[in-house]
């Protein structure tokens, strides 16, 4: 379930947010209820989660290591679900994602992403938050509860990603029995109905041809689901 973050940022819970997947992705997410959340570890940007150095870091018991500033071992426990915060379509996110002839996004609102998270034990707590975009990491801004220290670092990145305008979901399965073998990520149980429910719909990629628009709207509808699906209007003829 949702967690809040105390001194990260949202968006309002009316705000719309983004998630661009290819169309095999989105219906994984139809056939199995779930959004798949990535290991920060496997991501490019190898200053995912790194701890500024002025950071004073807490040290566990003798018998186990000290925490350290760049530690993968911990940023394999630490996953992650990436969205986009804007209240327009983004020609920009279908090609980073090269999604140019059969991509998907859904397009919902922040109130629908945090409800739609199941209330389960066997969940992990999810927390959510706006990227604030720095110059260094030594500008991130620490908390001063010990217990969320390592979370913070995910919420920030360096300027030259700030076209992404990232609101991110983050799960830690660390102390979660059984879940330290997941290879790139884990998927987490929601209520599909929610996330994709009021103000919301499924936007086809603007490069897609017409065909892929029709079989999307089949499989929604075989799927029992009740939300629009349309395409792109992005490179629609002037008018």
């Amino acid at each position: 379930m949702y967690k809040e973050l105390k001194g990260i940022g949202q968006p309002k819970d009316e705000n719309a947010v983004w998630r661009y997947m290819s169309f095999e992705k989105f219906a994984n997410v139809l056939a199995t209820g779930s959004l798949f959340f990535t290991r920060a570890d496997k991501y490019d940007d190898k200053f995912e989660g790194y701890i500024p150095e002025t950071t004073t870091l807490p040290h566990k018991p003798e018998d186990n290591p000290p925490v350290n500033r760049d530690d993968s071992n911990f940023r394999q426990y630490i996953m992650c679900n990436c969205w986009h915060h804007g209240k327009e379509e983004s020609m920009g996110m279908w090609d980073k994602y090269h999604l140019r002839n059969s991509g998907i996004a859904i397009k919902t609102t922040m109130g629908n992403l945090k409800n739609s998270l199941l209330d389960e034990p066997a969940e992990p707590d999810v927390f959510i938050g706006k990227i604030e975009y720095i110059n260094n990491h030594n500008q991130i801004k620490m908390p001063e509860d010990i217990r969320n220290l390592l979370y913070y670092p995910y919420f920030y990145k360096r300027k030259p990603f700030e076209y992404e305008q990232e609101v991110r979901a983050i799960i830690d399965i660390a102390s979660i029995s059984g879940d330290a073998a997941y290879e790139f990520g884990r998927p987490l149980k929601i209520d599909v109905k929610t996330l994709i429910g009021e103000n919301s719909e499924v936007i086809v990629s603007p490069h897609a041809e017409k065909w892929v628009t029709r079989t999307l709207e089949l499989i929604v509808e075989r799927c029992g689901f009740p939300f629009p699906v349309n395409p792109s209007r992005l490179l629609d003829p002037p008018v």
